[in-house]
């Protein structure tokens, strides 16, 4: 499989009233209504959801990148595994594989969805416990366009030395690829990794579900005016109000040449870049993450914004 597309990661209106300002510092204060998993509900604003319950999903994503480690019907853990969030599936990567050349991944899933410019993402994410964070960064939930020439992510770990701050082992960031020193820019700046920066930093902690919002609204092609936010609550006990984590105006998510493209695949992977520390504990000279794993469950992309599931929902 993908060994070349991880290299490739590897490489690479008016606001009016204060409701408008509440639905964005909370997206459960503007939820869409019920998050169940039928594309086009709450108003045709859902346009791709799962849950994992059902036999089906082998169909809706592309499974691989963990060398056979797994099988693919395990992608998603049902049953007597009893680990989704508070309910019987979630997707999941485990059995970390060394590639040999940039780190450790599992299993590496994708969904397309139709093609957006702006949108929302929501999941339950867990960590396992144990966890240790990778050396560089760990990925987790990706977006690409069909092509897979535009590259975006929220990772759950980035190390810096020094250290950055608002960034470090277990600190959600988010990942642009395309803002980079390109010549449109007159090589003034590299803004691929934005940080948490609203004063109110998570770390995340192993053994605990989370719960992610993401929001995305693409930029004039080749001018820094895209948007991201991104909310972030342990949920462990009921979120009632969000907790925004970041917030960045000035994202440039599509290049002078990316001018009609647009993000619309779905990625779920687990991928502990990189292996180039001294002493080196690669294998076979160190021990393999054979027991960490992330898992995802109750994962929807909308037009609106979409917040926790609903008490019906549990």
């Amino acid at each position: 499989m993908r060994i070349t597309r991880l290299r490739l990661i590897g490489l690479c209106a008016v606001v009016v009233g204060g409701s408008l300002w509440l639905a964005f510092s909370s997206p459960s204060a503007a939820r869409m209504g019920s998050s169940s998993c039928t594309a086009g509900d709450a108003g045709g604003t859902v346009i791709l959801c799962d849950d994992f319950e059902d036999d089906g999903f082998q169909a809706r994503w592309d499974i691989g990148g963990h060398q056979d480690f797994w099988p693919i019907s395990q992608f998603v853990r049902c049953a007597n595994d009893d680990f989704g969030f508070r309910d019987r599936c979630a997707a999941w990567s485990n059995g970390l594989v060394f590639d040999r050349e940039w780190g450790f991944y599992g299993y590496d899933a994708r969904r397309p969805f139709p093609r957006q410019s702006e949108f929302y993402i929501r999941w339950y994410q867990y960590i396992s416990d144990p966890y240790a964070w990778g050396p560089l960064e760990d990925k987790s939930v990706m977006l690409h366009d069909a092509s897979n020439t535009l590259v975006a992510y929220v990772g759950t770990n980035r190390n810096h030395r020094p250290t950055i701050p608002d960034s470090g082992p277990g600190m959600p960031f988010v990942a642009n690829y395309q803002d980079v020193d390109w010549p449109e820019t007159a090589n003034r700046y590299t803004r691929v990794n934005r940080f948490q920066n609203q004063k109110r930093n998570i770390t995340l902690e192993p053994g605990r579900w989370y719960l992610f919002e993401w929001y995305v609204k693409l930029n004039t092609p080749g001018v820094s005016d895209g948007v991201t936010r991104l909310w972030i609550d342990d949920a462990t006990g009921p979120v009632s109000v969000q907790t925004m984590r970041m917030e960045h105006t000035d994202m440039r998510w599509l290049r002078n040449r990316d001018a009609g493209k647009a993000f619309g695949v779905l990625r779920l992977t687990v991928y502990h870049q990189r292996c180039d520390g001294v002493p080196n504990t690669c294998p076979p000279n160190g021990p393999m993450t054979l027991n960490q794993s992330h898992r995802w469950d109750r994962i929807v992309i909308s037009k609106a914004a979409i917040g926790p599931m609903s008490a019906a929902e549990r």
